[in-house]
């Protein structure tokens, strides 16, 4: 005798609301094997191993009208190509999860660097390597404009992930006139440092910069930009070029402002002497 199984037993097997299977039984995906005049809706076993075809199916991501297709004309050759069609989605996703893998322990390791092998407030003369930086232009003045012009450079970056491009640096810039003037919180530009390998952005050759780590409010900078004026004069070097000024620890990392960790960078080279 064949076994019966209601709308309501169905739905409490699979966890699946009776809605749904109504919606299935609309769009003649899933039917019931017998109606009665009451309304109530019965299923066999034939309708649960089309039931179990469809969640699977949804399982890999298929939409409804393709899973649809695909049970009406089901063979060998479509199984395997939907199979294959899915290995790809997988071996996708796969691919950018190993990528923020790799992401998240870089920005792991960076804070694990930033907070036990940094010497802050002391000014360095170091090399830097060369590196592409991806601008936007126009003065900022507020840390939440800031914060919004670097949002909107993510958009020219391939990161996709919203945790600030998890490894990528970014910051402003200040220029040479203002550094000189002391208006050391006027940013001339936003800027995001391309660490995706790609040739997106401005490349920047490498040299020597003044460098300073600080930690805490950023109304405090004028402290350590101070610092490197002195270390400039003291070494008679020339400025080169705009100053980087770059957030390693901000607000998408903590709550707690005195753990902000800036750096400046003040391009500079040896002065010629005739």
């Amino acid at each position: 005798m064949k076994k019966y199984y209601s709308i309501g037993e169905i739905s409490k097997i699979y966890n699946i609301s009776v809605d749904t299977l109504r919606h299935y039984e609309k769009i003649k995906l899933l039917e019931p094997a017998m109606k009665k005049e009451s309304g109530y809706r019965y299923y066999t076993n034939e309708q649960i191993w089309k039931l179990n075809n469809i969640r699977n199916l949804r399982g890999l991501g298929l939409g409804l009208d393709d899973i649809k297709g695909f049970l009406e004309t089901r063979s060998v050759s479509s199984t395997e190509k939907i199979l294959n069609s899915q290995l790809d989605i997988v071996e996708r996703e796969l691919e950018k999860f190993n990528k923020l893998k790799e992401e998240l322990l870089i920005k792991k390791s960076n804070l694990e660097y930033f907070k036990n092998e940094v010497i802050f407030e002391v000014p360095e003369l170091k090399e830097i390597p060369k590196r592409r930086v991806i601008k936007s232009k126009g003065q900022v003045k507020e840390d939440g404009d800031i914060d919004f012009k670097i949002k909107l450079l993510s958009i020219k970056t391939l990161s996709e992930n919203d945790f600030l491009f998890i490894d990528n640096e970014y910051g402003g810039t200040l220029s040479k006139e203002n550094f000189f003037n002391g208006n050391y919180n006027v940013y001339e530009e936003t800027f995001v440092i391309n660490n995706e390998g790609t040739e997106d952005g401005e490349e920047i050759g490498s040299g020597l910069y003044v460098t300073v780590f600080y930690k805490g409010y950023y109304s405090e900078s004028y402290k350590y930009y101070e610092k490197v004026k002195k270390i400039i004069e003291k070494r008679n070097l020339i400025i080169k070029g705009d100053i980087f000024e770059i957030f390693h620890v901000d607000i998408h990392s903590t709550e707690n402002v005195e753990e902000y960790i800036t750096e400046i960078q003040v391009p500079v080279e040896n002065r010629v002497i005739k």
